[in-house]
């Protein structure tokens, strides 16, 4: 770990142990100038005023904007298909794995400089080079120039998450992280909210080249804001390294970590499969022209998710103070729950039933985000956390959203026939790994419990 001296009595922190076997419980107060904190243990910041909260509010603006430039393109899908001539094996590799493959691969070496370095530049450095390059995919004259376009956006967003998850996890206490990483995470279902709503609505005004410029430059001023805004804490800290805080391999074999990792992976895959491939699903199940497509859609997921997301880490703020492995208990329950509303959508009837679905279904899938990021942060050692989010969304990313689409874009293409029909019958076939998560969290939460000695 590092010995950290705070520097002033404004600096008020607490010195935080850790307990045997990879895991961090235990509190001591240091809050005197000059206070130290010993060898293996971890200072966490603490602001008596609003510091958390302007930090939550910008990161959650600039999870937004990236949202927004990442989740348009789905609604813009029938557009660049009927431009381009492209088919629904395509359309998945460029909404799946030419985006997620290189998110999650690039995830990792940035969140080793965040966990290094100032962590409001690097987001806003990342920032700056996704929404310019959002903007370039507008500019794309074929495939081969889309996918690549894609993938350089993919790697200007990997830069943002994982640090973001590190500095809010360091300005809040433990029982707390849940609800301040559900409000950050809220930004992912609404900038799906504006992408889908907007991005409908320009693409049917200008066409998707020109919504893909507009996207990108909207992101420009907020990489500033978070540069003017957000502090990084570490600068009143003196931290002596020790060379074994950076070994990755106790939090690679905590059997705790490993499940979180396998749940994140499937549930990603059934829910980007979904959700990336709902909004064309309905634009032929239906006939809905795509800007009725991307409002609708747009703001049944959007309230649906940012719902959920709320809602769980409200819940898992007030029960991890009574034990940390309720976080785990209730990431389990919602993908159970969320079972049936969201295959009732590819069997109602009706849009407004199946809108109605979308919105109840992705509610209570979302509740398990809050809780779920709160415990990967809470295993991995401080100076681990953000490497810990970034490997949590390579195997989300790699093997789950980039996976998922183009898994139900070659289903659909192999069943053929009716577009409708084959497209709701690859989504189907996703409901049995959306189960899964629900048995894999259940299980990390035994073995969080078996791999953690309580507070003394």
């Amino acid at each position: 770990m590092a010995v950290v001296r705070l520097q002033g009595a404004k600096d008020r922190g607490l010195c935080r142990s850790p307990a045997p076997d990879h895991l961090w419980q235990g509190r001591q107060e240091a809050s005197a100038p000059g206070a130290v904190c010993g060898q293996g243990a971890e200072v966490i910041f603490r602001d008596h005023g609003h510091k958390l909260a302007w930090t939550v509010g910008v990161l959650l603006l600039a999870n937004t904007i990236g949202s927004i430039d990442r989740t348009a393109l789905s609604v813009l899908l029938p557009q660049i298909k009927s431009e381009m001539h492209l088919s629904d094996t395509q359309l998945g590799l460029l909404t799946g794995l030419a985006f997620s493959a290189f998110y999650a691969i690039f995830g990792i070496p940035l969140a080793r400089i965040a966990d290094r370095g100032r962590r409001p530049l690097l987001i806003a450095v990342t920032m700056t080079f996704w929404s310019l390059m959002t903007a370039v995919t507008g500019l794309a004259q074929g495939f081969a120039q889309l996918i690549a376009a894609r993938m350089l956006v993919a790697i200007g967003e990997a830069g943002g998450v994982p640090p973001s998850h590190s500095l809010i996890t360091e300005l809040a206490p433990e029982h707390r992280r849940p609800l301040a990483l559900a409000i950050h995470s809220a930004g992912a279902p609404l900038g799906a909210l504006i992408g889908l709503a907007g991005g409908g609505i320009l693409a049917a005004a200008f066409g998707w080249r020109i919504t893909f410029v507009i996207l990108g430059f909207v992101g420009l001023p907020v990489a500033l804001v978070v540069l003017a805004v957000i502090d990084e804490p570490r600068r009143n800290a003196v931290v002596e390294p020790i060379p074994a805080a950076s070994n990755p391999s106790p939090l690679l074999k905590s059997r705790t970590f490993q499940l979180l990792m396998a749940g994140f992976a499937l549930g990603a895959f059934a829910m980007a499969g979904l959700l990336q491939w709902l909004p064309s699903y309905f634009s032929r199940a239906f006939h809905m022209p795509i800007s009725s497509v991307g409002l609708q859609f747009g703001l049944s997921y959007g309230l649906g998710s940012i719902s959920g997301m709320l809602g769980g880490g409200w819940l898992a703020t007030g029960l991890m103070r009574r034990d940390a492995r309720w976080a785990l208990r209730l990431a389990s329950l919602p993908y159970l729950a969320a079972f049936l509303p969201l295959l009732g959508i590819l069997l109602a009837p009706d849009p407004r039933l199946a809108m109605a679905l979308v919105f109840i279904g992705t509610s209570l899938a979302s509740m398990a985000y809050g809780p779920a990021y709160a415990m990967i942060q809470t295993v991995a050692p401080p100076q681990l956390r953000g490497l810990a989010s970034a490997i949590s969304l390579f195997v989300a990313n790699l093997f789950g959203a980039g996976l998922g689409p183009l898994a139900v874009g070659w289903l659909s293409d192999v069943f053929g026939g009716d577009p409708a029909g084959s497209l709701r019958a690859a989504l189907i076939a996703l409901f049995p790994v959306l189960a899964m998560p629900a048995v894999l969290y259940a299980l990390a939460s035994r073995a969080y419990g078996r791999e953690t000695i309580p507070n003394s």
